[in-house]
């Protein structure tokens, strides 16, 4: 698959001045690996149909230098800062072959990326990031930026967010996010596996269930609204122990106890193949088609 070889190649070393934009491209292996590091300004990936990486960077002020270097089948994109410094800012313009592994990881950069169809690792602190991702395995954190991300067939998504808003479209599979104070949103897909917390936000799903799949939804202190697409075949289990419970389907909750304000209601729709589970301790759960 990775036939090409490519001996290290540091590429580009450029001792930037405010203003100055800096054009690189290189020979890239169809399948290889990008890795991009920017602390502030702007990433946004390209994939293209080339066997080349091309390099756009326009730099900012306090930037040392941005290195382009060449590892046999990798490539790193770095902007560095001076020693001790930062505040920085560089935009990144970053066409690579369309099925490369992209990892990308800055402070308060934003990142968008499309067109990219091998695995993608992001990472960012206060910055968002916008994606485009296909059948190969995603990963994204976040401290406080949003995460947006647009799926076209089935994957395997792990998405952490400690107070930036998750939003996942059309992506199926299976999925396993996060998130403490920033709310989550998946919509449609095909889920096979999902395990879903959230802290202190509202998290709403509108999505199938395949069959024999697994759907697991948690909120500690916030809402859990789910709405399932075609036909439903599952048992389902919720259970809040200070909130309300809306079924759709018909069947009403019961309290859990008759002193404590909690409730429960377990049932099953159709030969119940899926399984799903949904929990809250203050807040209310919703479940309709």
């Amino acid at each position: 698959m990775k036939s090409i070889a490519y001996g290290l190649l540091a590429l580009l070393i450029a001792h930037a001045a405010a203003g100055e934009t800096v054009e690189r491209t290189v020979k890239a292996a169809p399948d290889g690996e990008v890795d991009i590091v920017n602390v502030a300004g702007a990433v946004h990936v390209i994939g293209w149909d080339r066997s080349e990486v091309q390099l756009r960077a326009e730099i900012g002020s306090n930037v040392e230098e941005v290195e382009l270097e060449q590892r046999g089948e990798r490539i790193l994109i770095r902007v560095k800062l001076p020693s001790g410094e930062d505040g920085g800012t560089s935009s990144l313009r970053v066409h690579v072959p369309r099925n490369s592994a992209v990892s990308v990881n800055t402070v308060s950069a934003s990142q968008t990326l499309e067109g990219v169809r091998g695995e993608q690792r992001l990472q960012s602190v206060s910055g968002s990031i916008s994606t485009e991702i296909a059948s190969e395995d995603f990963q994204a954190k976040s401290v406080s930026g949003a995460i947006r991300v647009t799926g076209n067939g089935e994957t395997s998504v792990r998405i952490t967010s400690v107070s930036g808003s998750i939003d996942l479209d059309n992506v199926g599979g299976e999925l396993d996010m996060n998130t403490v104070n920033g709310g989550m949103r998946v919509t449609g897909g095909a889920i096979d596996r999902a395990r879903l917390k959230t802290t202190n936000g509202q998290l709403r799903f509108d999505s199938a269930l395949k069959q024999g799949a697994r759907l697991d939804a948690e909120a500690i202190n916030g809402t859990i609204d789910i709405k399932l697409r075609g036909t439903v075949d599952a048992d389902f289990d919720i259970e809040t122990f200070n909130g309300s419970i809306r079924n759709c389907f018909g069947p009403k909750p019961e309290r859990t106890s008759q002193y404590a304000p909690g409730s429960a209601l377990r049932f099953k729709e159709g030969k119940g193949s899926a399984r799903v589970r949904l929990k809250t301790l203050n807040g209310a759960i919703e479940l309709c088609r």
